[in-house]
């Protein structure tokens, strides 16, 4: 892909924003024609929005900074849990030469999943398997510009208590926003098939979703055939590919969903938070704010908090001298069954710091947390630890 291959109107909105990015240093300037082609889907997505691009951009070169991804194919070990149990595989090639990855959704384990590892976990591993398609893609073909791949969802024997498994659902849907706000759609082609007839189709071209294919029970094995060669297709999703007995679900190199045993699980800590803690009884339907009243900048707001059972909403807020409440810290599910929740935020301004412990989602429990909090000066050498 060169310029030429873009309408003059999208060359000159992407000029303009390689200007932008080398003259504000998030790029070097030699990286211009690169930035073009990786980022020319950034601008499909946000309707050439330069400043909503730009500010997109930031965002993730500060997601990518915190979470690894330029070194992660050398510096990360996924766990062996991950590995063996999460049943994704890079499966083959399309005709374009794309990376096919295959995501068996409907025999994938989610409860022993959650068991065994945190949704920021999964998400580094996926993060991790797609950074491997995207150098497998380089090392095929060299020239083949699209950064791009073709994934296969089979959501076959999916049940309607898993479907429905809210932390299946909050885990889907943290990895679908980041996945939106920091990579953008790198996908030609995204295939859903079911085994049952459960039909959605969503057409958002901002979002990526107009090129999202669900089908039931028929009528994918031929359209798969469009895209993938046969003879590199595996024969349970149409095409003539099996295992060398002749086993047409490929085990030998397709990874299917299977229960994950319990040896893998999480210990269930003991609680520790019950002696030198506040305790609050949070209602169903009901919220508690916990605040605190800043008065030297850049101090250090350290907290550690742990549901006696379920989870609970946190968010954190802050109000100034105007008066206006802004969100520091989006409202966010915490589970802590396996593990203290810990966090430390830095108050660049005086004001009001709100810790917001939120049930109103809850219609049935109550929640009973145990909590620590406190303000620590700047320079404190004591930030991370509790006295």
């Amino acid at each position: 892909m060169t310029l030429a291959d873009f309408t003059p109107e999208e060359q000159a909105v992407i000029d303009e924003f390689g200007r932008r990015t080398i003259e504000r240093a998030l790029f070097g300037k030699n990286t211009h024609l690169s930035l073009c082609k990786r980022l020319f889907s950034l601008f499909s997505a946000r309707d050439y929005n330069l400043t909503e691009a730009e500010s997109m951009l930031r965002r993730h070169l500060v997601w990518r900074k915190e979470f690894g991804l330029d070194t992660i194919l050398t510096d990360y070990t996924p766990s062996e849990v991950l590995v063996k149990y999460v049943s994704t595989c890079l499966m083959c090639f399309d005709k374009t030469g794309c990376t096919v990855r295959y995501i068996d959704c409907g025999r994938l384990d989610c409860k022993g999943l959650w068991n065994c590892a945190k949704k920021q976990d999964c998400l580094k591993y996926f993060s991790y398997r797609i950074e491997q398609d995207f150098q497998e893609l380089r090392k095929r073909n060299e020239k083949l510009q699209k950064q791009i791949f073709l994934p296969i969802f089979n959501f076959e024997n999916l049940s309607y208590a898993t479907a429905t498994n809210m932390k299946r659902l909050c885990g889907g849907q943290f990895s679908r926003k980041t996945e939106s706000a920091n990579l953008g759609p790198q996908w030609e082609k995204n295939f859903n098939f079911f085994s049952f007839k459960l039909l959605f189709f969503f057409k958002s071209p901002s979002s990526g979703f107009s090129k999202i294919r669900i089908y039931g029970a028929d009528g994918w094995q031929e359209e798969l055939l469009k895209f993938i060669d046969a003879d590199v297709l595996p024969a349970f999703l149409g095409g003539n590919k099996t295992d060398p007995d002749g086993n047409p679900l490929c085990k030998t190199f397709v990874k299917h969903g299977e229960p994950i045993p319990k040896k893998y699980y999480m210990a269930n800590e003991k609680k520790k938070l019950r002696v030198g803690c506040e305790k609050l009884t949070i209602l169903p339907f009901s919220k508690e704010e916990i605040s605190f009243e800043v008065k030297e900048e850049n101090s250090n707001l350290q907290w550690e908090f742990e549901v006696k059972s379920r989870d609970i909403d946190f968010s954190l807020h802050f109000k100034g001298d105007n008066f206006e409440i802004v969100e520091l810290i989006p409202k966010q599910r915490i589970d802590t069954n396996f593990e203290t929740e810990k966090g430390l935020f830095k108050c660049e301004k005086t004001g009001t710091y709100t810790m917001l412990l939120d049930n109103t989602y809850s219609w049935i429990h109550s929640k009973e947390v145990y909590y620590k909090a406190a303000i620590r000066p700047p320079n404190d050498d004591k930030n991370e630890q509790w006295d």
